[in-house]
């Protein structure tokens, strides 16, 4: 007799496990719609932030993608399974993967045709140099810089490391030596090498809090505009270096952490919203290249609206400049035109092992 009553409870018990795992399913869903809708929203106002946007954007919509198809997969059953469970996932799913692509650093333009480069169209490069050559064969470095073959260098970096803080460097014999004719600015760690004369550099100044290094334009200078002369035709180049999102000095276990990722919010959203202002009041037509260390989809880029991404121009479908060995999921560095100023062909270099980060490579005109 009990044998007869528990027989047919065991379907029944599967079936609403299969629906309450539907229903988590379908929770999990909602609630990655609701990440990626805030998402835009608090990057840049919440400092915390910072910390959700380390996520590798891909995932953003790796997860609807997964979700969609399991969705899908019980939606199609007919009849078997929690079929209208599987529909509401479908539709939740799809939802979040139409708000996730946007903000994921896919580059769907890169299926379609690009535009060609004009014939003088010139050659730029932007690149973290990664404590400029310190720790790498000089010869080795100077020979990467030299293929690149550009009219215009935006370098970051132009410093060393001595006794764990940022000194400067000073290498302009060997500069002039590797590229004669050119022009340089630099201001802090920054460095721009142009083919075209100089018509006059500042710095993008702003009120940040005190420097926490005894060579405080490390840490105050982090946008520095040179004004070139290109066929009559004056053009701002920006050459930027944001502070970062993290730093590894201190454990994520220990309040330092938190301390130094909030000053480091604070100092970068200052750094932009200054940057805004210069471009804003600023005619000329404008190139704006380095790194910014954001993540595709972060809040922090509405401070650049207006602007018109270089790699809008790439034909590779999901580019990434942050170079850590196999893991290549982060793009931190990005290259912008403004003012009829436009880019073609851009990539990301193999540095060679000579950076953690690939370099920038596009042409562009004025």
């Amino acid at each position: 007799m009990s044998s007869e009553q528990t027989g047919p409870a065991v379907p029944g018990r599967r079936a609403r496990g299969r629906v309450l795992l539907m229903r988590l399913l379908i929770g999990t869903a909602l609630g990655w719609l609701l990440l990626i809708t805030v998402r835009p929203l608090l990057g840049g106002r919440v400092w915390w932030w910072v910390l959700v946007d380390l996520l590798p954007p891909l995932v953003l919509v790796l997860v609807p993608v997964v979700l969609l198809a399991v969705g899908g997969a019980i939606a199609l059953r007919r009849g078997r399974g929690p079929v209208r469970e599987g529909r509401r996932l479908v539709g939740v799913a799809l939802v979040a993967l139409i708000v996730a692509v946007p903000q994921s650093g896919l580059n769907l333009r890169a299926i379609g045709p690009r535009e060609q480069a004009p014939p003088d169209a010139l050659k730029v490069m932007s690149w973290d140099t990664l404590e400029w050559h310190q720790d790498n064969n000089a010869d080795h470095f100077y020979s990467y810089l030299k293929q690149r073959k550009a009219d215009v260098y935006l370098l970051q970096e132009y410093m060393e490391i001595g006794d764990g803080e940022p000194v400067p460097v000073d290498d302009k014999g060997r500069l002039r030596a590797a590229f004669p004719g050119y022009h340089f600015a630099s201001a802090g760690e920054l460095l721009t090498v142009s083919r075209f004369p100089i018509k006059r550099q500042s710095v993008v100044k702003a009120r940040l809090p005190e420097p926490v290094t005894s060579w405080g334009d490390y840490w105050n200078i982090r946008v520095l505009r040179t004004d070139i002369v290109v066929d009559g035709t004056e053009v701002s180049l920006y050459n930027v270096h944001l502070p970062d999102l993290f730093s590894l000095e201190a454990s994520p276990f220990s309040a330092d952490f938190y301390r130094i990722v909030d000053d480091l919010d604070r100092r970068r959203t200052v750094m932009l919203k200054a940057l805004g202002r210069d471009i804003e009041g600023n005619d000329n037509p404008k190139l704006v290249a380095g790194v910014l260390n954001l993540v595709p989809g972060s809040g922090e880029l509405r401070w650049l609206d207006g602007l018109t991404d270089a790699a809008h121009s790439s034909d590779s479908l999901y580019p990434v400049s942050f170079w850590v060995g196999k893991p290549q999921a982060w793009r931190l560095d990005w290259a912008f035109s403004a003012t009829g100023a436009k880019t073609y062909r851009y990539r990301l270099t193999d540095p060679e092992g000579l950076s953690t980060h690939r370099a920038q490579e596009f042409s562009f005109t004025p």
